[in-house]
């Protein structure tokens, strides 16, 4: 099913968004695997070795996209506005996510280079599923920055056929932020989160499988035109990914054991239904499409998050 389409050895790869959690870790990754990576942020950023950086001020207006694709095999596109807790219009959304990605995929198109498109997991779903999501069921994204991500990713089929779309789930690995960061934080303290008594079922991501999709999108002609859902291949409960985080700093538990239900009123007090439906609810997705296409994993989930607690209880011991 698959044959080489391109490999690493010089070829460059230019990554937007590169400062972000996912960027970060993607760039040194190519260039530890062969390749040239390019590395496009608005920030300052070193990734300790000699990575051409591309600063702008702006990803929406005002970039050469023709120049700065010159010579280039392949776009990596991770910038975008994140999803964040405070109230953004859903025009801001729109701009910074659909309108940015449509001229960045018809520039790809003509410059020749294949499009590699990190959307998100909201672009499918909502916090919570009811069943197990596959790439061709049904979407429906709750919220403006889910409803983005799926317009960007129908620009990106529209441009052209040489694309692959991602559809990653909730990512942990160094640095991240966010949810998984405070409940990275919350595991490793002196007190356990009570969180030992939700077997509720969530489909994670290490990002280090990030980059190695990434890699195998790049080099997998078979892949071109598909969307896949990416995440590690067993889900785990909230209270196995405290007892992970947990065991790898050292310490014992998988949380203390509150009721889901008070837990329940509490989340919806502090921060509403889908505040709930994140720490309690389920989210699984499968990976078989992606399977089926070749790709193989390396990062076994509980290991991985082992590795991550015993990382951050010695930053935090240190």
């Amino acid at each position: 099913m698959q044959r080489a389409d391109m490999q690493a050895g010089g070829h460059k790869v230019l990554v937007t968004g590169a400062s972000g959690f996912y960027g970060r870790h993607l760039v040194p990754f190519l260039q530890a695997t062969g390749y040239e990576p390019v590395a496009m942020t608005r920030r300052d950023v070193s990734f300790g070795g000699p990575v051409r950086v591309i600063k702008i001020t702006d990803i929406e207006t005002g970039i050469d996209w023709a120049r700065h694709l010159d010579g280039v095999g392949a776009v990596v596109h991770l910038a975008g506005l994140a999803h964040v807790k405070s109230v953004i219009p859903d025009s801001d959304y729109d701009r910074l996510n659909r309108a940015v990605t449509k001229r960045l995929a018809r520039a790809s198109k003509s410059a020749g280079a294949k499009l590699i498109y990190i959307s998100s997991i909201a672009g499918q779903s909502g916090s919570s599923a009811d069943h197990v999501l596959v790439e061709s069921g049904p979407v429906g994204p709750t919220t403006a920055y889910g409803r983005s991500k799926l317009r960007a990713e129908q620009e990106v089929a529209a441009a052209g056929d040489r694309y692959v779309i991602f559809r990653p789930t909730l990512t942990y690995g160094s640095g991240v932020v966010g949810n998984m960061g405070g409940l990275i934080r919350l595991s490793t303290g002196r007190i356990p989160p009570p969180f030992g008594a939700l077997h509720n079922k969530r489909s994670l991501l290490a990002v280090e499988t990030m980059c190695e999709a990434v890699n195998f999108a790049l080099k997998t002609e078979a892949a071109l035109r598909q969307t896949f859902l990416l995440a590690d291949p067993e889900p785990v409960s909230v209270a196995e990914m405290v007892r992970a985080l947990r065991e790898g700093g050292g310490m014992r538990g998988g949380g203390l054991r509150m009721p889901p239900a008070i837990l329940s009123a509490l989340a919806r007090l502090i921060g509403g239904a889908d505040l709930w439906d994140k720490i309690g609810g389920d989210l699984v997705v499968s990976v078989e499409k992606l399977r089926t296409f070749g790709f193989r994993w390396k990062v076994d989930t509980r290991e991985g998050l082992r590795a991550l607690g015993a990382m951050f209880s010695g930053r935090l011991s240190s």
